[in-house]
Order: structure tokens, then sequence, then C-alpha cells
């Protein structure tokens, strides 16, 4: 008996892209015994099911370690804008009035070693968020400055 597993798992990504994974096994099992314990079939199917699941969040885990998920305009191949030094004196105030620690928000939220490493479009906007009230609730922000 042969037994044929498949997964597949896609993350989105902003800008409207994404990457994936795909595992595919096939296992020869023995033909059913059917003095066998109760349920060793469905034991096997899980098992192998199990190890597909695994092997591909490894492989998007490791994608993402290696950098694998850029931010949008560098998948695209375009050349990002940095921030401008307006932006970067703005954001620095707006920490500064809220006591925030900007290399390590900027770190967290954008995935990038400071300040000075945002885009204009990334400054821009958590400028903005920056400027809400400090009562509202703070929006998180994913690489490359889109909404969740």
């Amino acid at each position: 008996m042969k037994l044929t597993i498949g997964y597949s798992k896609k993350i989105g990504l902003a800008d409207y892209g994404s990457f994936g994974a795909t595992c595919g096994l096939e296992v020869e099992l023995p033909d059913p015994d059917p003095h066998a314990a109760a349920g060793a079939f469905d034991r096997r199917a899980r098992a192998a099911f199990a190890a597909c699941a695994g092997a591909v969040q490894e492989e998007l885990d490791r994608r993402r370690e290696d950098g694998a998920v850029a931010r949008p305009e560098a998948r695209r191949g375009r050349r990002i804008r940095p921030a401008t030094v307006s932006q970067l004196r703005a954001l620095r105030a707006a920490c500064d009035r809220r006591s925030l620690d900007l290399s390590g928000l900027v770190s967290e939220r954008f995935g990038v070693d400071g300040p000075e490493a945002l885009s204009v479009v990334e400054a821009s906007r958590l400028i903005a968020e920056l400027r809400t009230p400090s009562s509202a609730p703070p929006r998180k922000l994913q690489p490359g400055g889109d909404r969740p």
C-alpha cells in the first residue's frame, strides 16, 4: 500500500507578494493487518503528515532568517528612497516626547538597524502614528510600511 502526503503553506507579504514551501511524501506501507492495533494506519499517516508540515515550516523559517523576505521596494528591484533628514528629526522629537527608544522601535517594526535605514514611506507612516494622541492604541506596522 502506498500513502501519499502533500503539504503546502503560503505566507502573504506586503504589496501583494508571497512566498511558500511545499512538501510531498510517498511512503510504502505494509498491507493492513486485520489483527493490528486499531489506529496503526492513522498514526503512521499522521506521523508522515507531521513530518511534511515540520519540513515546510522549517523552510519558511529558514527563508525568513536568510533574508528571503525582503522589503517590498527591494523585492521589486527598486531603489529605496531613504528617510529625509527632516523625517529623522521629526521621529527623534516624537520619540523623545513619548520616551520611546527610536532605534528599538524601528528595529521591531521594520526589521532595520536604525532610523537611518527607513524608507521615506516607512518614516512618513511612523511619524503619522507617533503624532496620534498617546491614548490611542499603537498600530503594528509591517515591513514596507503597510498595514497588517
